[in-house]
């Protein structure tokens, strides 16, 4: 359940760091309020009913048809709440110009005569539009006398939105409460501010027309000992302001939810950031720890716990907790931990060879880099192909899982799949005789025959051990050369020696033999052809270098190519087949075919200025239309001496060349980074098409790989294509060009050409 290896601790870190800079800056404020909101939304309940509004409502601004209103209407107001038994009387309304004195008088009388209490308001404004200053707004001495004075002034914050009330502020010196302070009996200081209950609904506050009130003041008796406030609700008078899940609301109702959260003490108490922090900290430390999906069900369970537990107190009126800080750490700790799961996944499949899941020759390499005493052993099984030819890729695949099995008891170390029918593993004593001895011991493991598909397979196989020495990829070559050995001698077991060595020496004497295999016609190029897959055509080929020796019959690329890279005669063998696909490409427009080829180029040439200098000849010399020639490039090659790469590719697409990055995956570098290179085309490596089928990791980087190269502007070619699945599959990712036997196997030049002629008669 716990995973020892999860980088929880910088998670830890991470965590803290992203809470701290959110908490500090207040960067998760507008979450905060946001949450704040929804969770007010999910307890919303009724005012108290104990303070009332008389509101002077459209209605009312049209029955007195002139404004200001006289003042001797306030006074009949006030003589009818006074009657009916009201609490207290307030009024959010500006009464600090004279108006008619009569009127004034009126109204004053009637504030001298209430058995309630009158509160009249006080404020402050600015002086001008350009912000001269400060205007205190004081009811009239006429009035002010008789009645109790109450700061009305509403505070928006930064956002626009009133979240909380001023407990008072200072008019002519004096601290004025305000009026939910009055009406409550709260005392507090002026600067304090009571934090508005969102919870509680405006639409439950019991209310009455002024209109209807002063022509009927029987209406007064619903409010017997109730507080009621008197102030505009007219979208006209212009006295709104924003609050949160109620949009636009007049300021009075604004007075009276403050009264109201007064009175049921529901003002939250916030607890700040710093508790829940620290205990979503020690929760998130404890998830980071799990494995899978017991760490995303633990921090998912741990995100609901944070955003419950302010509800929950909100609704007891126990407090409140500021959580947008936790949730933030909580997130990037969470993605974190993702991402690195995700690295390490996607690790371990480069580690793992697709078909089998047993370890790949990059796990072996790793290996064998950190050992420095021991020996390699591998296994060859010669008949795999046949396997493979008759039952299938995944039965085949299964015998080598099923060798695997066996192998695993006679070996100490894991055994790793460096090839089609190779297999090997490390043993890491310093003991020869016993190495030979578990060899021995291996290979009677493979006597007996493994059932396949019910059938019997007897194993034709061979050994190869080579002491540790050198680098990996040498130690490794030799034991495969030692079963290599084995097989071609009808041995189960060869050991690496001096010998063997000089006897595979013949593939470097194949470079002597170039100019003369060049000459005779044993060289040719054969073409394979690529499918365009939006288009359904074949309309690029690659052209593939093949020897048939007149002694030693065909020969495979990989047995003399590393010879003649090793001597340095590379660059005599591409120019051949360079000149040989502009030859034939030639000939196929001259028939009305126009097919693009592409070549592949070796590691070292792009920085050989001669090479350099015999491509622009044989350029000038054939003149192919520009983008129809192709140097494909190795992504390692590319990034041996990546300004010398750049220098040299530039100047072969001033020719009018296309460069492509061949085998990318295979290497260590990135598209970010290559697309430094003036490449226009990149060949995805069919170690990651070919088990493309059955592997999401597999899918996930061909996928990937195409939406970015493409976003960079690269054209895509998938190499190894061999089923129909694959190439479906491609095709849903958007991939350009396909490759492989699925598409085609390489043929002849006149074969590729009634190939290619026939595909595009079906096209048109």
């Amino acid at each position: 359940m716990f995973d020892s290896s999860s980088p929880w601790r910088a998670c830890g870190l991470l965590f803290a760091l992203t809470a701290l800079i959110v908490a500090v800056s207040g960067a998760g404020r507008g979450v905060e309020d946001g949450l704040h909101a929804l969770r007010d939304q999910l307890h919303l309940r009724p005012a108290s009913g104990q303070v009332a509004l008389v509101e002077m409502d459209a209605r009312s601004l049209a029955a007195f048809q002139r404004w200001p209103w006289p003042r001797s209407l306030y006074g009949r107001v006030v003589t009818a709440l006074s009657r009916a038994g009201a609490s207290a009387i307030a009024f959010d309304v500006d009464f600090s110009a004279r108006s008619d004195p009569k009127e004034d008088k009126a109204f004053g009388e009637a504030i001298t005569a209430s058995s309630a209490p009158v509160i009249l308001p006080t404020f402050q404004q600015s002086g001008s539009r350009e912000g001269g200053g400060t205007v205190e707004n004081i009811p009239i001495p006429e009035l002010r006398g008789r009645a109790m004075l109450a700061s009305v002034n509403i505070l928006p914050d930064q956002d626009g939105f009133v979240r909380a009330a001023p407990v008072g502020s200072v008019t002519e010196g004096l601290t004025r409460p305000a009026i939910a302070a009055i009406l409550a009996s709260s005392i507090g200081r002026n600067t304090q501010r009571v934090a508005l209950d969102g919870a509680i609904d405006p639409a439950a506050i019991p209310r009455v027309s002024f209109v209807d009130l002063v022509n009927n003041p029987s209406l007064a008796q619903q409010f017997k000992g109730k507080s009621v406030v008197v102030g505009a609700t007219a979208i006209e008078m212009g006295d709104h302001f924003l609050l949160p899940n109620h949009g636009q609301t007049p300021g009075v109702l604004i007075h009276i939810l403050a009264t109201e959260t007064l009175l049921q003490k529901s003002s939250p108490t916030s607890f700040g950031p710093w508790i829940m922090g620290l205990l979503t900290l020690a929760g998130a430390l404890v998830a980071l720890r799990m494995k899978g999906g017991w760490r995303t069900a633990a921090l998912a369970g741990l995100s609901a716990v944070v955003l419950v537990t302010p509800l929950a107190l909100e609704c007891l009126k126990l407090g409140t907790m500021e959580i947008a800080p936790a949730l933030a750490g909580l997130a990037a700790a969470a993605a974190a931990a993702q991402i690195h799961a995700a690295v390490q996944a996607l690790r371990r499949a480069r580690m793992v060879d697709a078909d089998t899941e047993l370890p790949n020759a990059r796990s072996l390499n790793a290996t064998l880099a950190a050992t420095k005493t021991g020996a390699v052993v591998a296994l060859r099984i010669a008949n795999y192909g046949e396997v493979h030819g008759v039952l299938g890729r995944d039965s085949a695949a299964e015998l080598i899982r099923r060798v695997a099995e066996r192998l695993q008891l006679a070996s100490l170390t894991p055994v790793h799949r460096v090839g089609e029918n190779a297999l090997t593993w490390i043993d890491p004593t310093t003991d020869e005789e016993a190495w030979e001895d578990r060899v021995h011991a291996a290979a009677a493991l493979l006597r007996a025959p493994i059932l396949l598909d019910g059938r019997p397979i007897n194993l034709a196989f061979g050994f190869g051990l080579a002491a540790l020495a050198g680098t990996p990829r040498a130690a490794l070559g030799r034991a495969l050369l030692s079963a290599d050995s084995a097989l071609s001698r009808n041995d189960r077991f060869e050991k690496h020696t001096e010998d063997l060595e000089r006897a595979a020496d013949w593939r470097m004497e194949l470079a002597a033999e170039l100019d003369q295999a060049l000459a005779n016609g044993d060289i040719w190029v054969a073409y394979q052809p690529k499918l365009d897959i939006a288009g359904g055509g074949i309309t690029s080929s690659e052209a593939l270098v093949r020897w048939r020796h007149p002694r030693r019959g065909p020969i495979s690329p990989d047995a003399f190519i590393p010879g003649l890279e090793a001597m340095g005669r590379m660059s005599d063998l591409t120019l051949f087949v360079l000149r040989q696909a502009m030859q034939d490409q030639a000939a196929w427009r001259a028939q009305g075919l126009s097919i693009s080829v592409s070549v592949n180029v070796s590691a070292q040439l792009p920085k050989d200025p001669e090479f350099v200098a015999a491509v622009e000849a044989l350029v000038a010399e054939y003149r192919p239309p520009e983008g129809m020639i192709t140097l494909e490039v190795t992504e390692s090659a590319a990034m041996q001496d990546p300004e010398a790469a750049i220098a040299a590719l530039a100047r072969f697409t001033e020719m009018g060349l296309v460069i492509s990055v061949d085998d990318y995956g295979a290497g260590q570098s990135t598209l970010g980074y290559l697309k430094a290179l003036p490449a226009k085309e990149l060949k995805i490596d069919q170690g990651f098409v070919v088990g493309m089928a059955a592997s999401r990791s597999d899918q996930a980087m061909v996928r990937s790989t195409i939406d970015l190269a493409h976003e960079l502007g690269y054209k895509v070619v998938a190499e190894g294509v061999e089923t129909l699945e694959i190439l479906e599959l491609l095709a849903s990712f958007g991939c350009d060009y396909a490759q492989g036997w699925h598409v085609g196997r390489p043929v002849a030049a006149d074969r590729f050409y009634e190939i290619a002629s026939g595909e595009a008669d079906q096209a048109a």
